[in-house]
Formats: structure tokens, C-alpha cells, sequence
């Protein structure tokens, strides 16, 4: 038993030691706010992202749609692609005569804005006459609902991208501020079409275009 006197001279006892903090939580939070500018360096410095789209290719330069490109519906009337602005147009050039190759790109631009549901109304089919031959009556199905124009074949070729003056084949796309802007190969695959155009309404869907004109 200790006397008074030795208990008033026990030091107290000493709190424990603190553990020295983590600083895993500190660096964790370091490394989450980081990692958005590190993959963008990433990808920018090492990757070296193109742009270039899923399928297709960019039109660059853009191209506007010329201030003298003359067009005349069938029944000849002056008629301005300037007054579709506000609508996504797919394009195609090819002889009244329409053969099957055409035939199968009327079919098919028919069925990509068929296949972009409630966005469709924003989407024009557009087919560039490039002689003055009759239309072929075989082709009034699969061109139903598309709007047909006779253009002269200089002014097209010097408009749309094209090899040794030929426009039969590819399908051109122009944005709703009037630039000619991709491009889809001939025989395309009209899925991957219809995919490209989707992402692209989706992407402007917060845009509230003008429509110079209402187009069925």
C-alpha cells in the first residue's frame, strides 16, 4: 500500500499516443480530381483522337451550298436548297433513269429517316436529277416522300465531292445550317447510316432550328 506522499509523486499517466493520420484518403481524393486532366492529356498527347465519325467520311472544308446552284423541281420551277435550312438533308445525285444502284439508295434513305422515329420530321431526302431524261415511273415507291430536283451536272460536281465528275453512288449529308458536310460511300451500310445521323440529331437536340420552310 503506498503512503500519501508517494502517490502525490506518480507522474499521470500519459494519454496514448495518436496515430499518425492516413493520408490515403487525402491522395485518393487527389488522384479522383486528377484523372479527368490526365486522360484528356492522355488522349490528346498519346492517342491523338482523329474526329473522324463511326462511318463515313467529314466533307473538309465544309461546303455551303451554293448561292448559283441552280435547281428546278420536275414540274420546272426555280427551287433554292437554301430555303431547307433548318433540316438535316440526305442527298443523292444520279440520271432520271435511276437504275438499280439508285433505286436502292431511294430505298434506303426512305428507310434511315424512317428509322429515326419522332426526330425524322427533321430530315429531308433530297434527289439531284443530273440530266434532263424523264424520271423512271419504276422508281415513284422507293422515291415517295423524296424531293426531286434537276441541277446541271457541272455545278453539281463542282458543289459535291466526287471522282472523275462521277456523283452516282455516294449519299451526302448537309447540316441544318446548310453545310455539306459528310459523306457515305456507295452500296453503304444503311445501319451504319442510320446510326451516324441518330447520334447527330441527338447531339443537336438542344438546337431549335429555324425551318425556312415546312417540308413533309
Amino acid at each position: 500500500m503506498s503512503s500519501p506522499l508517494t502517490s502525490s509523486l506518480t507522474p499521470p499517466a500519459q494519454p496514448p499516443a495518436r496515430k499518425p493520420r492516413s493520408l490515403f484518403t487525402l491522395w485518393l481524393l487527389l488522384a479522383m480530381s486528377a484523372a479527368p486532366i490526365v486522360a484528356a492529356f492522355f488522349l490528346f498527347y498519346v492517342v491523338h483522337p482523329s474526329g473522324k465519325p463511326p462511318y463515313g467520311a467529314l466533307v473538309e472544308p465544309q461546303r455551303p451550298i451554293p448561292l448559283d446552284l441552280s435547281l428546278k423541281t420536275l414540274d420546272g420551277k426555280p427551287y433554292s436548297l437554301r430555303r431547307l435550312e433548318g433540316y438535316w438533308l440526305m442527298v443523292m445525285a444520279a440520271p432520271g433513269a435511276c437504275d438499280k444502284q439508285c433505286q436502292q439508295s431511294l430505298f434506303y434513305m426512305r428507310q434511315i429517316r424512317i428509322a429515326q422515329g419522332d426526330n425524322r420530321d427533321q430530315i429531308v431526302r433530297v434527289w439531284l436529277v443530273t440530266d434532263d431524261a424523264p424520271i423512271n415511273p419504276g422508281v415513284a415507291e422507293p422515291a415517295e416522300g423524296t424531293l426531286i430536283l434537276r441541277g446541271h451536272q457541272k455545278q453539281l460536281a463542282a458543289w459535291l465531292p466526287n471522282e472523275a465528275g462521277q456523283l452516282q453512288g455516294p449519299t451526302w449529308l448537309v447540316d441544318p445550317f446548310g453545310h455539306l458536310m459528310m459523306q457515305f460511300p456507295a452500296n453503304p451500310d444503311p445501319t451504319k447510316i442510320r446510326r451516324v445521323l441518330a447520334k447527330l440529331l441527338y447531339n443537336n437536340a438542344g438546337i431549335k432550328f429555324k425551318h425556312v420552310e415546312s417540308v413533309q
